[in-house]
């Protein structure tokens, strides 16, 4: 019976490492990936230097909507077409914060971290000039694991509501220098 236990602890103990194997290699390896990718991307951009530029963004669900602005000094300064109601045009610069305010992976969606996990993004760059091309902000359910302290929060009576969340993108479909 001795043995018996002893085997047990070793599997719990096991299982406890690969886990925070686990957990250690999503926080640290994949989500740097994305973080140099954005460093250097934002390194391109800068090292460019261009301070005058337009630039045309496609939004799409659930907006599907449009914007062609002029920028010039990191200030739009014209607006050729906006048919986003409510989305204000965005310049390259504010593009970049708003990938590097989610891409932390530390804001929940709607219905918590533990129905929806945390929103994630990926983004694709322009290997010339460094600006984002691709945007797209999505749910991460595969990270729900990592919030166990909030399971709490559905299983007593508490099921996740059905607020949705629709993934949003971000496509630069133009950009010309000035």
């Amino acid at each position: 019976m001795n043995r018996r236990n002893s085997l047990q602890w070793i599997i719990v103990f096991s299982i406890l490492v690969i886990s925070g194997f686990a957990y250690l290699s999503n926080q640290f390896i994949f989500s740097n990936v994305s973080k140099n990718k954005l460093e250097t991307a934002q390194k391109n951009w800068n090292r460019k230097n261009i301070s005058h530029y337009r630039l045309t963004i496609n939004y799409s669900s659930p907006n599907n909507c449009q914007q062609e602005v002029e920028i010039k000094d990191d200030k739009i300064i014209s607006v050729k077409q906006n048919t986003c109601i409510s989305i204000p045009p965005s310049t390259v610069t504010e593009l970049f914060k708003q990938i590097e305010a989610i891409a932390d992976a530390k804001e929940c969606g709607p219905n918590g971290c533990a129905c929806d996990g945390t929103l994630g993004v990926d983004a694709d760059y322009n290997p010339q000039f460094g600006y984002p091309l691709r945007v797209t902000t999505r749910l991460q359910p595969q990270k729900r694991w990592l919030y166990f302290n909030s399971l709490s929060d559905i299983y007593p009576g508490k099921p996740c509501t059905l607020i949705g969340f629709v993934n949003q993108e971000i496509t630069v479909s133009k950009f010309t220098p000035i």
